[in-house]
């Protein structure tokens, strides 16, 4: 994780609704959101959606997630996360799941929520996060409805 002194993990802002639609249309299985419901977020879970920004490259990764509560548990739930090429390289993703870890603590969730497709490259590369910053790794909670997704469930992270 080289380069990390160059990131900084800052809530989302306006100027970075073009950066997030043009990543998230580029990955497999995402929503382009709309600027509206980027607007709509920000405004409404300020401390959720986050931006990793290099000192030199500016905005390289994204995190998007919403606290809602499940079973009575609180919990985060996270909409997408995404990382450009060098922010990859530049280990944004690892600190943008750091940041995700202390807002879930200090929030006093319990749980971090997530759909994806079962044994995916994506969720291999999920697994294997959580076990690093979680000590564990994520359950399959339910499948999604089909008019929603074919293939992706609902996993869940117990956060310690």
């Amino acid at each position: 994780m080289r380069n990390s002194k160059w990131i900084r993990v800052r809530p989302l802002q306006v100027a970075d609704f073009s950066f997030i639609r043009r990543l998230a249309s580029k990955q497999t299985n995402f929503t382009s959101p709309p600027h509206y419901v980027l607007w709509l977020l920000r405004e409404t879970n300020p401390r959720s959606c986050l931006v990793a920004e290099h000192a030199k490259l500016g905005p390289v990764a994204y995190l998007l997630s919403l606290p809602v509560n499940k079973s009575q548990v609180k919990a985060l739930y996270v909409w997408q996360l995404a990382a450009s090429a060098s922010g990859r390289r530049t280990g944004a993703i690892h600190l943008l799941l750091l940041a995700l870890r202390t807002l879930v603590r200090r929030m006093r969730g319990k749980l971090i929520v997530f759909s994806a497709i079962p044994d995916s490259p994506d969720f291999r590369v999920i697994r294997r996060y959580a076990y690093t910053l979680f000590g564990d790794a994520p359950r399959s909670h339910q499948r999604l409805p089909s008019a929603v997704s074919r293939s992706e469930f609902e996993f869940m992270l117990k956060v310690r």
